[in-house]
Order: C-alpha cells, then structure tokens, then sequence
C-alpha cells in the first residue's frame, strides 16, 4: 500500500480526512444499494415491497455479523501491522487468508441455517402463506449470495487496517452500481440484452439474482486486486495457524456483531412506543430515522476509518497518538454534527416538505428537526467511542456502551418522556438519552487509556 498513509507517522487530521473522505462516499453508494431495490420492488406491488420489508431483519442480521467480524479483522491486523508481526510475508498471508476462510465460514453455516429454517424464521414474525411464498423467493437465493457479501467486506477490512480506504470505497460504489443495473433487467424483465433471448420478469427473485450478481463480480475484482498486488493466495495456514488468527479476531468480532444487532432491536421498541401517537408520529420518526443516517454519514464514515489508525498505533505503543486521536475525533464530532444541526434548522420546512405532502407528517418532522440533531454530536462521541474500544482491544467494553446506549438508557428515558411529553417528549428522552451515554462513553474510554499508559509505562520501566 504504497500510496496508503503512513498510520504511524503521518498527521492524524490530515491522515483521517484522507481514509474517512473515500469511505462516505462508499457508505452513501452502501445505503443507495438497499434504497434501489425497495424503489424497483415497490413499482410491483404493495405484497412484495411489504415482502422485502419482511426480510429486512434477517438480511441486517447477516449484514451485521458480517460488518462485525469485519471489525475483528481490521483491528486484530492493524494491531499486528503497529507490532510490525506482518512484515514476514507468509505471516501476513496466513493471517489474510484466515481472516476471509473464518468470516465466509461463519457466514456460510448462518446461510445454509437459514435456508431450512427460512419459514418458521419468517412465520414467527408474523408473515402469511402468501407472503412466505413471496420472502421465499428472495430469500433462498439471498442466502447464496450473503457469503459473497462477506467475502468483499473480509478483504475490505484488510484493506483499510493497512490505511487503504479508496478501494474499499471503490468495490462498494462498483457493487451498488451493479445492482443498480441488474435490478431492473430481472425484476422486470427485457426482450434481448446484449444479443441474448429475453430474459422474464423475475419480480422479488430478480433483485436477489441482482445483489448475488453484484456481489459475485465485486467479489471477482477484489479477489484480483489484492492477488496481483500482495499474492495472499499462493498458500494456506495450517490448522493451528488458523486456530490463533481466528480466536483473535472473533474476540472483537463476535462482541461488535452483538453490538450492531442491537440497533434494530432498540429501534423496533422505539417505534412500538411511537406509533401508540398515530400513523403520522409514525411516518415522522421513520423520516426522522432517514435523516439520522445521512445527517451522521461522516462519522459513520470516521468510526470505520479511525480504527485502524488506533489500532496500529495501540500496536506499535504509541500511545499519545492514540490520546490524540480520540480527543481529535470528538472534538470533530461536536463540531461537524453541530454544523448540520443548524443546517437542519435552517432549511427544516424544506426537509420536511421532502419527506411528506401530509400536514401533521409535515409539523412532526420539523418537531424532531428541532429536537434529535441537536444530540447528534453526542451520538457521535458514542459511535467514535465503541469504535475506539473495538481498536484498542476491549471489545466488551464497546458492547458495554451499546447496550447503555440503547437498552440501559434510550429506551426508559423515551418511555418517561412520553409518559410526561407525548411524542415530542420521546424525541425529547431520545436526545437525553444520547448526551448521558455520551458522557458514560467518555468516562470509560479515558479509564481504559489511563490503563494503557500505565501498563505500557509499567512495561517500559
């Protein structure tokens, strides 16, 4: 990775701007992929978009083990690259390869699991024999495809634990053009492409066979891409090397995956607890969910770049750069998202005009623009937070603050604000509950870094 930033040395805002910049372009290419599909699947029918909305919680399941044990590599090998263990090249290989062979491994059993169990998952969640045999459709071939997915974000995360963010962004830009492409010629259907016979509308099983297809060339590119340039495949580890490169990873791995899904299983009570306000509370705070995403896209962006910069420099015992780092980010975080929340206020009517035509929709939205955006800040420190943890090995801790975040404090604080306030007395306890977590975040990063530079002063003494 020659063109790479030197993570050890280099400037850390300069460094980071330059890893975080190609990764939000990536991440909103990410986010247009699943957007695409349920655009083309709604032109179908209401059964079938409602169909993919089914399948949206065990396909973010998957994603979420997938980004986890991505986590796990990227900060198990960024820590090895600080120690400078992966300068013997069949090191560095065998760790690579076990790395992929475990996640695709992990994935793959969770797949073919959920092949022979696919409708009582489904019907458990509430779905009918008609909508089975819709999620059916998508879904078995979904389960052949989730493995490649793993397999672009395996080799992503290696990617970028060396400081290689422009490929990974590239490969995710690529995958969610293709899919864009793909989607229309098999859900809907088309006489001749490219000289061949017709191909027939395939409707739900279209836009699987379009994501399996994406993934797969995404898959093909990258697999080139790191052969021609660092040879990983020219050999396997042994059964005891891939024993110690996988336990290492699914120590941060296993608990990020937890981590992640916890997000769809807060949101769901949050939502129970919405919609007792009405359909149009409802419709607000799933635009409000919208907004969130795009409005925290560059820290989303940050907490998948900072990471690796942490990680080898906790490596190589560098600890001050690791303080620094940490002190830069949150004070990026406060910042940044205090720009977009005067930017949401500004332009909120705007926003909210975007979203619905609907009155009450509209006046709920501009409530909440008024309300969450100002706690973004705070739900940046704690994003940073658990990813900071996840870099310095202590993984526990990170899943620590999530379930804080989301369980501990998110949702009692929104029960009492909507006992005292309504709907706007959630997004009120919401907001609260982002700025106490935020606080407990930092008090537990700063104790384990205090730790560190003890233990590592200890060392050196």
């Amino acid at each position: 990775m020659s063109k790479a930033p030197d993570l050890l040395q280099d400037n850390i805002g300069s460094t980071l701007t330059k890893l975080t910049i190609p990764m939000m372009l990536g991440l909103i290419s990410l986010m247009l992929f699943h957007l695409v599909d349920a655009f083309f699947i709604g032109k179908i029918g209401v059964k079938e978009l409602a169909a993919l909305s089914f399948s949206f919680p065990i396909t973010f399941t998957f994603i979420s083990l997938s980004i986890g044990l991505g986590i796990g590599v990227s900060a198990y090998v960024a820590q090895a690259l600080g120690q400078q263990r992966s300068s013997d090249k069949a090191h560095c290989q065998n760790m690579h390869i076990s790395a992929i062979l475990l996640n695709v491994g992990l994935v793959s059993l969770a797949s073919l699991i959920g092949y022979f169990i696919n409708d009582a998952i489904f019907s458990l969640l509430g779905a009918d024999d008609e909508m089975l045999a819709l999620i059916r459709q998508y879904m078995v071939l979904w389960y052949l495809a989730a493995p490649f997915y793993t397999m672009i974000m395996t080799i992503n995360s290696l990617q970028r634990a060396a400081g290689n963010t422009k490929f990974p962004a590239k490969i995710m830009a690529l995958s969610s053009i293709l899919n864009m492409l793909f989607d229309p010629v098999f859900i809907f259907g088309t006489d001749k492409l490219f000289g061949f016979d017709a191909i027939p509308a395939m409707g739900l099983q279209g836009a699987a066979i379009a994501s399996l297809l994406a993934w797969m060339i995404s898959w093909l590119l990258c697999l080139s891409y790191v052969q021609k340039r660092e040879q990983w495949l020219n050999g396997l580890p042994s059964l005891e090397q891939f024993k110690f490169h996988s336990q290492k990873i699914l120590k941060i791995g296993l608990p990020a995956a937890a981590a992640n899904m916890l997000t769809p299983i807060a949101g769901s009570i949050l939502l129970a607890m919405v919609a007792k306000y009405g359909d149009a509370a409802v419709a607000a705070f799933g635009v409000g969910n919208r907004i969130e995403s795009l409005a925290i896209l560059a820290i989303l962006a940050l907490s998948m770049t900072l990471p690796p910069l942490l990680s080898q420099n906790y490596g190589a015992k560098q600890h001050l750069r690791v303080k620094q780092a940490i002190k830069q980010t949150r004070l990026f975080a406060l910042g940044w998202q205090f720009l977009i929340y005067l930017l949401l206020i500004l332009f909120s009517n705007q926003v909210a005009q975007l979203f619905s035509d609907n009155s009450e929709v509209h006046q709920l939205v501009e409530t909440l623009l008024f309300i969450l955006p100002l706690a973004y800040g705070a739900l940046g420190i704690v994003i940073l937070s658990a990813s900071s943890l996840n870099a310095l090995s202590r993984p526990r801790y990170a899943l620590y603050v999530s379930i804080i975040r989301l369980l501990v404090i998110a949702i009692p604080f929104a029960l009492i604000g909507g006992y005292l306030g309504d709907f706007t007395g959630i997004l009120i306890g919401i907001a609260a509950g982002h700025v106490v977590t935020a606080i407990i975040a930092i008090i537990i990063v700063n104790k384990v870094m205090r730790k560190l530079i003890k233990s590592i002063d200890t060392a050196n003494t």
